[in-house]
């Protein structure tokens, strides 16, 4: 069992790491072959996501809470393009706040990083406006969907991918989950930063994630997050490398500062410390005090 979270700090609620095989290893070569080494935050997170027993997947469900523009996208890439070459003629969808936005991330983002790697040669993408893919010479293919509940029906998936999930419904499972269901390691992952109070679908997996996650489980979903803990003084920059896993390396500490003096709170802290509302101290109660706002409503 290695100690893959080098680099980052120690995720503030995981599932355990077992003495159990990893294809962490080879997504993390995957990475390094596209250029873009992975951090200690998404190397821990593929080895636990990634354990198997004899080639056969422990997890069918990765779910991944991290703070915003820590590297949720080049995890996902990695992941991608490691399960597109591992079986050749998968199927995977990807999924994000819009389609618009899935768009932007597979042409803007993630194309111009296989174009300059030595993996080149086995992709490419169409643009087609509605009919996106990135395609590789295997006959393995990444499709975008919308998170309807209508889209991908009728498809057979090895891996969906549901990004920003802060910012997604049931629907957008349940339009994926039941595709997965003929694939002997067929696999989700839900990755987000914490969401608003509208969140449901996200805050139902976050919550069950820390539960499973403190009472030490290893089997069902695997969950892994860093987060400001309640209480922590995020104000206070020596806490920062306790909880960002990616401070340093795709976030500067002079940019979470600046943020931090023009931002809202509550929005500075659900970016960049992970934390939902009920989580942190609004600012608002320095007007009105929490107790007082009880006392009024009873």
């Amino acid at each position: 069992m290695s100690v893959s979270w080098v680099g980052s700090p120690p995720p503030t609620s995981a599932t355990p790491r077992t003495e159990r095989a990893t294809y962490g290893g080879d997504v993390a070569d995957t990475a390094a072959m596209l250029g873009k080494p992975l951090m200690g935050w998404q190397r821990l997170t593929v080895d636990r996501g990634m354990e198997h027993v004899a080639g056969q997947l422990v997890h069918r469900e990765v779910d991944v809470s991290v703070d915003r523009q820590a590297g949720k996208s080049l995890l996902v890439l990695a992941v991608a393009v490691h399960r597109m070459l591992w079986r050749p003629g998968s199927w995977l969808t990807y999924t994000s706040a819009s389609r618009l936005s899935a768009r932007r991330k597979l042409l803007k983002v993630w194309w111009p990083v296989i174009r300059r790697s030595p993996l080149a040669h086995m992709f490419r993408v169409t643009r087609g406006t509605g009919s996106e893919t990135l395609e590789c010479v295997n006959d393995s293919t990444l499709v975008l969907l919308s998170g309807d509940e209508a889209s991908g029906h009728g498809d057979t998936t090895d891996v969906a991918f549901l990004d920003e999930a802060w910012s997604l419904t049931e629907a957008s499972e349940q339009a994926v989950r039941p595709t997965m269901a003929t694939r002997g390691n067929g696999q989700l992952w839900v990755l987000s930063t914490a969401g608003t109070q509208r969140s449901t679908y996200w805050r139902s997996k976050v919550d069950a994630g820390r539960t499973a996650a403190g009472l030490g489980l290893v089997e069902g979903a695997c969950f892994v997050e860093w987060a400001a803990q309640p209480g922590v003084d995020v104000t206070d920059q020596s806490t920062w490398p306790g909880f960002m896993p990616a401070l340093g390396r795709t976030i500067k500490p002079e940019t979470v500062a600046a943020d931090l003096a023009t931002m809202k709170l509550r929005q500075w802290r659900r970016a960049y410390c992970n934390q939902w509302d009920d989580e942190a101290d609004d600012e608002g109660w320095q007007i009105v005090s929490r107790d007082v706002w009880q006392a009024a409503r009873l």
